[in-house]
């Protein structure tokens, strides 16, 4: 069980890593969106891919790690969670429970912290596409949509006024 227990908290350490790889990228990512840096950008977002899917990978392992406690100390796999989990180490295991306790929070914290970036860094974006939108209303014009109102396709781009750049001498 010992050795069981020390892989599982071994599993979680290294799913902490990656999420604070993944955290690190972005806030990376957020000064790239900020200062309007595309290609570095979908750099950086090609490295959170490969991250995100070790981390998947990593997940999975944990996981199995996880039916296999459960199963030890008969639980379903289901209902166990860390909070049972601790319980029983501090009890049945009591030299562990510090480490198992540090990597548990350490993933709530990390969890909470990547969530908050990436709401911040999804907030970013959106500013970004209704900028980018206002600076295309002002080149074409307002545009309703592309459907009229009886549901039929509209030709709208022909006649709604545009700014010809070419046209005006600035």
């Amino acid at each position: 069980m010992d050795k069981l227990l020390q892989d599982f908290i071994e599993s979680i350490a290294k799913q902490n890593q990656l999420l604070e790889r993944l955290a690190a990228l972005g806030q990376e990512k957020q000064e790239l969106i900020i200062a309007g840096k595309v290609r570095e950008l979908d750099s950086l977002i090609q490295k959170e891919g490969i991250t995100v899917s070790n981390l998947d990978k990593m997940e999975g392992a944990r996981f199995k790690l996880q039916e296999h406690l459960a199963i030890q100390l008969g639980f379903k796999a289901e209902e166990f969670s860390a909070k049972k989990l601790l319980a029983w180490v501090r009890e049945g295991c009591p030299e562990l429970y510090p480490a198992l306790e540090e990597v548990i929070n350490q993933l709530d914290y990390c969890l909470i912290r990547l969530k908050a970036i990436n709401s911040h860094n999804n907030e970013l974006i959106e500013q970004s596409l209704v900028f980018i939108g206002e600076i295309q209303s002002l080149f074409n014009g307002d545009v309703a949509g592309i459907y009229s109102d009886k549901g039929q396709q509209s030709d709208e781009f022909e006649s709604r006024p545009r700014l010809n750049l070419l046209d005006k001498k600035i």
